[in-house]
C-alpha cells in the first residue's frame, strides 16, 4: 500500500506540479547548476521574518527534477527555514540509495533552495546580487548564519 500512496503522489507532481514558476514578490533567487548536463533549478522564495512565506522553482531538467521540486517546496512551504534545512538534510539522505541521475536532480533542488537562502539572507543585509548560484558538486548544506 505504500508504495502505491507513493507511487500516486509521485505522479500527482509529475503531472501537476506544485510551485511551478516565479513567484512575485520574491526576496531570494539561488540556482543549483549540474556542470556536466547543463542542466539547473532557479528558486524563487519569498521569507518573512523566518517563515518561508512563498517558494516557486524552475527547471530546464528531466522529469525527475519536476517532481523532485515540486515535493519538496511543497514540504516547506509557509514553514520556518529552520525546517526547510531539517527538510533539505533529509531529502539528501533518502536520495543516498536512488540512481546517480535522481541524486544529481535533488542536488540540483537543493542548491538551489540553499542558494536562495542564501541571496534572502545576502539581501537583508544589503547585498544587491540578483542570484545566487551554486554547482551541483559543491557542498549545499545549510549554514548556521
Amino acid at each position: 500500500m505504500m508504495n502505491e500512496e507513493l507511487s500516486q503522489e509521485i505522479l500527482e507532481h509529475l503531472m501537476h506540479p506544485k510551485n511551478y514558476g516565479q513567484i512575485d514578490p520574491h526576496n531570494g533567487v539561488g540556482m543549483g547548476y549540474d556542470e556536466k548536463s547543463g542542466e539547473f533549478v532557479i528558486v524563487y522564495l519569498h521569507v518573512g521574518g523566518t517563515q518561508i512565506e512563498n517558494i516557486g522553482f524552475a527547471t530546464n531538467g528531466c522529469q525527475d527534477t519536476v517532481v523532485l521540486g515540486s515535493m519538496f517546496t511543497e514540504m516547506i512551504k509557509g514553514d520556518s527555514l529552520e525546517h526547510g534545512n531539517r527538510a533539505l538534510e533529509l531529502m539528501r539522505a533518502q536520495m543516498v540509495e536512488a540512481s546517480a541521475s535522481q541524486q544529481a536532480c535533488a542536488e540540483m533542488v537543493l542548491c538551489a533552495f540553499e542558494a536562495a537562502r542564501q541571496n534572502t539572507t545576502a539581501r537583508t543585509k544589503g547585498a544587491t546580487d540578483m542570484m545566487h548560484k551554486k554547482m551541483i558538486n559543491q557542498s549545499c548544506t545549510p549554514n548556521k548564519e
